[in-house]
């Protein structure tokens, strides 16, 4: 690990969580800016692919469909919904065999 990584790590744990938000937000921002538009998706995938458990980590069941149904309508006003197809991607979604709120 380098040194400016080490570096940023220390400083972001003495961060309060809006000025975290901030910086993720400032940061996000300027790297889609200087990213490729074709290399946007694969990166936004990988982000969330890659975080998205902890993010959820220790959130119930209950706190997690609050969740999805206050971040549903946010992701309709972005995505061409005529255009998805939400049958075809969840015909192989297999669920794990005890979901990930349910473990300890």
């Amino acid at each position: 690990m380098s040194l400016k990584t080490q570096l940023a790590r220390q400083f972001v744990r003495r961060l309060s969580p809006q000025d975290v938000l901030d910086l993720a937000g400032e940061a996000v921002r300027e790297w889609m800016a200087r990213m490729p538009v074709d290399e946007r998706a694969a990166f936004l995938s990988r982000l969330v692919e890659e975080n998205l458990s902890a993010a959820l980590q220790g959130l119930g069941r209950e706190e997690r469909a609050t969740l999805m149904n206050n971040l549903l309508p946010l992701l309709a006003r972005h995505f061409p919904l005529e255009d998805i197809d939400i049958l075809g991607a969840f015909a192989d979604f297999k669920g794990p065999q005890t979901p990930d709120w349910e473990r300890s």
